[in-house]
């Protein structure tokens, strides 16, 4: 007799034939019960299966049961393949964050988790040198197009003296919508990486990206035929784009020339963090010196930071309105290499940004100098006064005493926090180029501890086997879900082998996690000796009971006949109950002299001529 027979039935029904001895009725509930556990665990692991992390080709949009409000938004997925771009509209709504949804908290050991062993392979290696292209002569006229892309009606030089181009927009401003329109050509862009994204106010946002290949003409369909500049700006307004640099559409030049040295093979400026303050956007720019040699695979890249600047913008038009040395300038390490501000304090992260591993050593003598981050901090806003520097027990306006307030992986550590919805959280494309892993992070305080929360592979769009994934960043708002949503630089393995002519390999993707809330519990002190890079430093550290427990500081040395990295996967923690030094007096007002020469202003030209269309790059 089935489970559902027997519930219709009355008390006093007795079945007609039995198998066996009479089974007493309340044994009938309690096997009723067991089947419906059952039942409800199948589904259960059937709908939740699958575990968190980068979403892959085969995923699906996901909810979080836990929430109680009906979400607004869109549950996304990363795409992995190539998808017609979104036409403009003007219907397009945001996706809200009114569904807050939350997992709960749970560490990962990356001791266990971070794999210390690399294969190289020759055919495939990690990371090529990425190849700066020749400038184009100065009489060499532009391709040639019977009629103008649909973008050209739209260009203008601004006030400011930036060309600037309407691009299109995203169907929302969730994780798939973003993946969809950034996996196409945008307008003009061919392809870019290393993507930087700052709030205006309201729902405008500056995205800065490093690299990048113009062609305002429509025709080209390589890297290898498109114009290239170090770097480039979209503004977005909502879910709409458009695109700043300087120059004029048949010879564009970077967003930012810094402080007119620019010079695409010689010096050229990266964006780093950025702060709103007021009408004005503060940027960190580094300025790079390419080396004399491109080092060979796995040793990096041929150029390095030299120093650090400070530029601001006008909010709403992007006018430069200065642009000078940072109050710390120095690139050893880069304080500004990220920048977030909580209620009180803006943090100024700091890397090295050294990924030509050749200045220390090669590949094979790691750990990096990159594996560390550094922490300043200025009072909220005044990012052009003299900042104080984390130390082993509190804060100092002495640099030399600072200490990494996170150290580990083998190549680089590059994370990318932000002070996101009361709390701190990082993504960190774990070894860079080098790497295949993706780490959340989340925190209290800018310094730590920092948790890791989420430790998964991190995919290139459609899993393309030629192509690597590096910097992973946080966007500054969260969708209907309440998720965490990361950009994700890809780029061909070999740039000039499957990229020059596949500009769909450098795109950015985007991806989503949970977002994580650091537990509330007591914290309680322990005395423990601490190794650092690079100097070894015996500091109190702040531990959590041992259920949310960090990362044990280990550190060993990589025998150099085997390939077997280091268990560098240290996480330097800093006290939380040390009494905080008080912050000297500081000008509210900056200091005249961060106001250099502007770069004289540009004008665009369209070039349109009726000649047949040039044979296909692509």
């Amino acid at each position: 007799m089935s489970e559902s027979e027997s519930a219709e039935m009355p008390d006093t029904e007795k079945p007609d034939t039995q198998a066996g001895p009479a089974v007493p009725r309340l044994w009938w509930g309690v096997g009723g019960v067991a089947v419906l556990v059952v039942v409800v665990l199948v589904l259960v692991a059937v709908s939740g299966g699958g575990g968190d992390g980068v979403a892959s080709d085969d995923s699906i949009d996901r909810v979080d049961l836990t929430s109680t409000t009906p979400p607004t938004g869109t549950s996304v997925t990363t795409s992995t393949d190539d998808v017609p771009a979104t036409s403009s509209s003007t219907t397009i709504q945001r996706s809200t964050t009114s569904v807050l949804s939350t997992v709960p908290f749970v560490t990962v050991d990356l001791e266990d988790e971070y794999d210390d062993t690399i294969e190289i392979d020759e055919d495939n290696p990690p990371v090529a040198a990425r190849p700066i292209p020749e400038e184009p002569d100065e009489d060499e006229p532009p391709p040639s197009t019977i009629a103008p892309p649909p973008w050209a009606a739209s260009t203008y030089v601004t006030d400011g003296g930036h060309v600037s181009t309407d691009v299109g927009c995203a169907a929302n401003d969730g994780v798939q919508a973003l993946d969809q329109f950034f996996a196409q050509r945008v307008g003009p862009v061919t392809g870019w990486d290393y993507q930087h994204v700052y709030p205006l106010g309201g729902d405008r946002y500056l995205w800065l990206f490093q690299d990048a290949f113009l062609d305002h003409t429509g025709t080209v369909n390589s890297l290898a035929s498109s114009r290239f500049v170090h770097n480039a700006a979209l503004i977005q307004e909502g879910t709409c784009f458009r695109l700043l640099h300087r120059g004029t559409t048949n010879r564009p030049q970077p967003f930012e020339i810094g402080d007119g040295r620019s010079e695409t093979r010689k010096t050229w400026w990266w964006p780093m963090g950025g702060e709103l303050v007021g009408d004005e956007l503060f940027v960190f720019w580094v300025e790079m010196l390419k080396d004399p040699y491109d080092p060979e695979p796995p040793d990096g890249l041929g150029w390095h930071p030299v120093r650090t600047w400070l530029a601001s913008y006008d909010a709403d038009t992007m006018e430069r309105r200065s642009f000078a040395p940072a109050p710390n300038e120095g690139a050893t390490p880069i304080y500004g290499y990220a920048v977030s501000s909580d209620e009180t304090h803006t943090y100024l992260f700091g890397n090295t940004f050294e990924q030509n591993l050749v200045r220390e050593g090669g590949f094979w003598s790691g750990s990096h100098s990159a594996t560390a981050m550094w922490l300043a901090r200025v009072p909220r806003g005044l990012v052009w006064a003299d900042p104080e520097y984390r130390t082993a027990d509190g804060w100092s306006f002495d640099r030399a005493e600072a200490v990494p307030v996170v150290d580990r992986f083998y190549v680089e550590n590059p994370m990318q926090p932000r002070y996101l919805d009361g709390q701190w959280v990082s993504a960190t494309a774990v070894d860079g180029y080098w790497g295949e892993q993706i780490a959340i992070d989340v925190a209290e305080q800018p310094w730590g501890p920092w948790y890791t929360v989420h430790y998964t592979p991190l995919y290139p769009r459609g899993r393309d086997p030629k192509m690597n994934t590096y910097h992973a960043h946080v966007l500054p708002w969260r969708d209907g879900y309440g998720s965490v949503l990361v950009s994700v630089s890809n780029n061909a393995r070999n740039m000039l082998r499957d990229a020059w002519y596949s500009p769909h390999r450098y795109r950015p993707t985007f991806v989503h996690y949970a977002y994580t809330p650091v537990p509330t519990t007591t914290t309680t002190s322990t005395t423990t000796t601490t190794t650092v890079v690079p100097t070894t430093t015996s500091t109190t550290t702040t531990t959590r009971p041992a259920t949310t427990t960090t990362v044990a500081p280990t550190t060993t040395t990589r025998p150099a006949t085997t390939t077997t990295r280091p268990a560098t996967t240290t996480t330097t923690t800093r006290p939380t109950t040390t009494t905080t030094t008080t912050v000297p007096p500081t000008t509210t007002t900056r200091p005249a002299t961060t106001t250099t020469t502007v770069p004289p202003t540009t004008t665009s030209s369209t070039t349109t001529t009726s000649a047949p269309p040039a044979a296909d790059e692509g």
